[in-house]
């Protein structure tokens, strides 16, 4: 047969050619593999530094956007613990007089919940820790906002060297693991961030009134945000493990008792040492779970029904 005579490769539909050549189409000197990483390094900083500098440009939406776990949501439910703890105290005895409310409230109206030393808003730490803080504020927007476009540089550059039915593996889950990554950065800040927050503060608040330091505050808000991030990536981990054939969904059934006690371990290592808090953190882990065990038993079956039908047409 002649090379004229020979068929040509396949091509897949979703737009990449499957052939017995295809990594010598994707073969690269060593100089252009570093021409190529030099212009992926190149956008990717660019990407960053523009949305650092438009974040810059809005620091003070920006920051409150970041407080905004502790100042909408914690704080006025501390200071509403506060004032039914304030109230108890006074009326221990029977009911509290005028002098005593007047000691407390403003104009000694406890109706009004104005208590005259209430918990207050996020402090500095020192005289740099503000400058400091809307650097990191602005530094984990660039990385929320351009973070995407630096996964794709970085995909882009590592799929010059895969097979087209790797590029395809990677092109199916990407989407979806992103989606996921700002799901669990979600339900971090809107639930979990503010929720630890008032649970560790209520548990001495009758005895110990904290101050919110900015620094240790950013600290507590990146870990749990992006720690449910990396969290929320579970289901897709597990349908691509059993994709590959490396887990089957009977092993991930058969140890989920296992799992759990290791989300419960991770929990507590992860976030701070109060059961609410890891609590919040274990329980999705443990829906995850079920969730990737149910899509690892769909791809499975698609899989099983797939090789079904080649089985079927080859005889």
């Amino acid at each position: 047969m002649t090379s004229s005579d020979r068929a040509p490769d396949s091509v897949d539909p979703t737009g990449f050619e499957e052939g017995a050549d295809d990594v010598e189409r994707s073969r690269m000197t060593l100089g252009e593999h570093l021409d190529e990483l030099r212009s992926r390094l190149i956008r990717s900083a660019i990407a960053l530094t523009v949305v650092f500098i438009a974040a810059w440009g809005f620091k003070d939406l920006v920051a409150e956007f970041a407080l905004a776990p502790y100042e909408e949501k914690a704080r006025p439910w501390l200071n509403e613990r506060l004032h039914e703890i304030t109230l108890d105290r006074l009326n221990a005895d029977g009911p509290a007089t005028q002098e005593e409310l007047e000691k407390y409230y403003f104009d000694g109206i406890p109706e009004e919940n104005r208590l005259i030393d209430p918990i207050r808003s996020a402090r500095a730490d020192d005289a740099s820790s503000t400058f400091f803080f809307f650097l990191k504020v602005c530094g984990y927007a660039a990385f929320l906002v351009a973070g995407p476009f630096v996964l794709w540089q970085v995909w882009s550059f590592i799929a010059a060297g895969l097979y087209a039915s790797e590029k395809r593996a990677v092109y199916r889950y990407f989407p979806a693991s992103l989606l996921l990554f700002f799901g669990g950065v979600f339900f971090g800040y809107t639930y979990l961030v503010p929720y630890a927050y008032y649970y560790l503060q209520e548990m001495g608040l009758e005895q110990i009134r904290q101050a919110t330091l900015i620094t240790p505050y950013m600290k507590f808000l990146s870990t749990l945000g992006l720690g449910m991030g990396v969290v929320f990536q579970l289901p897709v981990l597990m349908m691509a493990l059993t994709r590959v054939g490396l887990v089957d969904p009977d092993d991930f059934a058969k140890y989920r008792g296992h799992f759990i006690v290791g989300a419960a371990i991770l929990a507590a290592l992860i976030t701070p040492p109060d059961p609410y808090t890891q609590l919040m953190m274990a329980g999705p882990m443990a829906v995850l779970y079920e969730a990737g065990l149910l899509l690892a038993r769909l791809v499975k079956k698609r899989e099983m029904e797939s090789e079904t039908g080649l089985e079927d047409s080859a005889s």
